[in-house]
């Protein structure tokens, strides 16, 4: 099938004009109604240009530094910002760099709670822990920090989270989330972060830690019977080394219909295996888990 202007884009079209994946376009479209394309007599859908341009200024807005729910608000609303300044690191992050680069555990540990004191949770995840794991990384991708300095400075953040979460107090009864890495996830920082989220609305949170076999994240959600089963996936390893690994997690969920499967993660939403999900949510936002 030919495609052109005037008789309109296949999604595949997009795809590779905007960088989404398939996925993702369908999911912004008939959640959001961002875009609304039309249908061809066969049943295509048929995308526009204006499509394009209007999925072009998310992802801008998203890259520098906006909220997927901000960049529709902005969008919509046709107040494109014309350069978004992005926020200088603040003197803890930059204190945290200098101490994780000297491997001072001590340190490192001293400055976290100080932070964690000055700005309480919420703030201290997003302005501090959430901008420090981003500097890490660049650090670790450009060379300029080697493997040891990476994972000591990475243990003692997740100690730390896990620290907070172990002493989070909740209601009785509380409703259980669990949360885990998929198999040949390793980066478990990122769950911790959304399950200390999670808990500040009221949720218990079990986390199953990184790399967990299939067969224990099933017992687990057989043993606990938890609300909502948060996976995730911050590389698309997991996917490359079980190309099946979606499909075997669709038939989990079938099997353990009293929890709500979700999935969510940088490789989730890099990686097009997520042809036409039947029992799995994927999230993109922690509005989807908890809403």
């Amino acid at each position: 099938m030919k495609t052109n202007q005037q008789q309109g884009l296949l999604v595949k079209d997009v795809s590779e004009m905007t960088g989404l994946s398939r996925q993702v376009i369908r999911k912004w479209e008939d959640r959001y109604g961002i875009i609304c394309p039309k249908r061809h007599e066969n049943g295509y859908r048929l995308y526009t240009f204006e499509d394009v341009s209007t999925l072009m200024k998310i992802c801008g807005l998203r890259e520098k530094g906006h909220t997927l729910k901000e960049s529709l608000h902005l969008v919509r609303s046709q107040h494109i910002p014309e350069a978004v300044p992005k926020e200088p690191l603040s003197e803890y992050v930059l204190e945290l760099l200098e101490k994780g680069s000297n491997y001072d555990e001590a340190g490192l540990i001293l400055l976290l709670k100080q932070a964690h004191h000055r700005h309480g949770l919420e703030n201290f995840l997003s302005n501090t822990i959430q901008p420090l794991m981003l500097e890490i990384g660049k650090l670790w991708e450009n060379g300029e920090w080697d493997e040891s300095q990476e994972t000591i400075t990475s243990l003692v953040i997740r100690d730390f989270l896990v620290q907070i979460r172990r002493n989070f107090e909740l209601e009785d009864g509380a409703p259980i989330i669990l949360g885990s890495c998929l198999p040949n996830e390793t980066h478990e920082i990122p769950l911790h972060i959304i399950l200390l989220q999670t808990m500040m609305h009221g949720w218990q949170t079990i986390a199953a830690g990184p790399s967990p076999k299939l067969s224990s994240i099933e017992y687990l959600v057989q043993r606990l019977k938890p609300k909502k089963l948060l996976l995730s996936a911050t590389t698309t390893i997991p996917f490359e080394q079980d190309p099946c690994l979606f499909e075997k997690l669709e038939e989990i969920a079938a099997r353990n219909p009293y929890t709500e499967f979700f999935i969510g993660g940088h490789g989730v939403f890099s990686h097009e295996v997520f042809l036409a999900p039947k029992r799995i949510r994927i999230a993109y936002s922690m509005e989807d888990v908890l809403n």
